[in-house]
């Protein structure tokens, strides 16, 4: 009996172990890469030049497709001039108008503020805490965020 018993137990250890990388593989599909991310901005500020703000702004919000809003990835804007009000959000309509200055992550992060900071046209990455969708709990994530003619635009990566 008790030879059965730890059959059964070192069977089941067994069979985890080995479907861990499976698991941690689907995760993974679930989960942009920075490349990822990059792409997506240099996408909408393709769309921005090409479409104008408003269409593509509207794009974003209310019609953003896999191009802007995929796996965990989504395309966000900010108004470099007000104080980074967000004007559109592929992720989650309801922020657009808030000021992402207000944002602020457990650590004590001024979202908003360290973006402005830190965006610059070439391009650059800002490390914050954020919500993660897959998880629902907050984790760090990374920003690309590029400022092109008075609007910076953005997509993150989750690191769990």
């Amino acid at each position: 009996m008790k030879k059965t018993f730890l059959l059964k137990i070192v069977l089941i250890i067994s069979l985890l172990i080995l479907a861990a990388p499976a698991l941690a593989g689907e995760r993974a599909q679930k989960r942009g890469a920075p490349a990822q991310a990059q792409d997506m901005v240099a996408r909408a500020v393709a769309l921005f030049e090409e479409e104008g703000m408003k269409a593509a702004f509207d794009r974003f919000t209310n019609r953003p497709g896999a191009e802007f809003n995929h796996l965990d990835l989504y395309i966000f804007v900010l108004k470099a001039e007000e104080g980074a009000r967000i004007v559109a959000h592929a992720g989650t309509r309801s922020l657009i108008g808030v000021n992402a200055a207000t944002l602020i992550d457990p650590g004590g992060l001024s979202i908003g503020r360290a973006i402005l900071d830190k965006a610059t046209a070439k391009g650059a990455w800002v490390d914050y805490g954020w919500k993660d969708p897959l998880t629902g709990k907050v984790a760090p994530k990374s920003s690309w965020v590029v400022r092109h003619k008075g609007h910076i635009f953005g997509c993150g990566i989750h690191k769990p």
